[in-house]
């Protein structure tokens, strides 16, 4: 299921928003001219990324993991896996994001207590 997130124009280049979708913080960035939707947590310490402008890395809050906004790899090697990215389209001039399940919740869970 996808939801409207935001209108294109309100995210410009170098910044990001986090809203919270289906009880899970979400975050639409633009980088280099693209768009990208990411759960918006570091599953290093369940920190939630909350940046409102970045340059070349999205840095988290808690422990200062860095992660590619293109990719949501980790840097740094705090995080144990990447960002989990999620579906993301624009539709008339809206951006529309995936609605993520309870399950990517359950999955950060499990891997920030590993």
């Amino acid at each position: 299921m996808m939801v409207i997130f935001a209108k294109e124009a309100s995210i410009p280049e170098g910044s990001v928003r986090v809203k919270l979708i289906g009880g899970v913080p979400v975050m639409v960035l633009r980088h280099k001219g693209s768009l990208y939707a990411y759960v918006a947590i570091c599953d290093h310490k369940y920190y939630v990324l909350c940046e409102r402008s970045f340059k070349d890395k999205l840095v988290c809050p808690g422990h200062g993991e860095a992660f590619s906004p293109e990719t949501g790899e980790p840097s740094l090697g705090k995080a144990k896996s990447p960002l989990r990215r999620l579906w993301l389209e624009v539709r008339e001039k809206e951006i529309w994001v995936e609605v993520p399940g309870r399950e990517v919740l359950e999955e950060l869970a499990r891997r920030t207590s590993e």
